[in-house]
């Protein structure tokens, strides 16, 4: 179960740098939005710590895209 957890997680993670990458998004942006440091974003993208639920929705609302549609991209393993 664990192994999926993660595989899901970093699927999820990897979206979300594409799109803030697409969107021409720094780090220090998204960071800013959220109220946290640059460093502390990027574990969050990298997978290095959790994203809670509460947090994939605000990154959602900064890239103005639904939460279902990041966990819609999830491809079961």
């Amino acid at each position: 179960m664990e192994g999926r957890k993660l595989r899901c997680t970093q699927q999820v993670v990897v979206l979300i740098r594409h799109l803030r990458r697409m969107k021409e998004y720094s780090q220090e942006y998204m960071a800013a939005h959220l109220d946290i440091s640059q460093n502390a974003y990027s574990k969050l993208e990298t997978g290095k710590i959790p994203m809670t639920v509460d947090r994939l929705c605000e990154v959602a609302r900064i890239l103005d895209i639904a939460p279902t549609e990041l966990l819609a991209e999830v491809k079961h393993v």
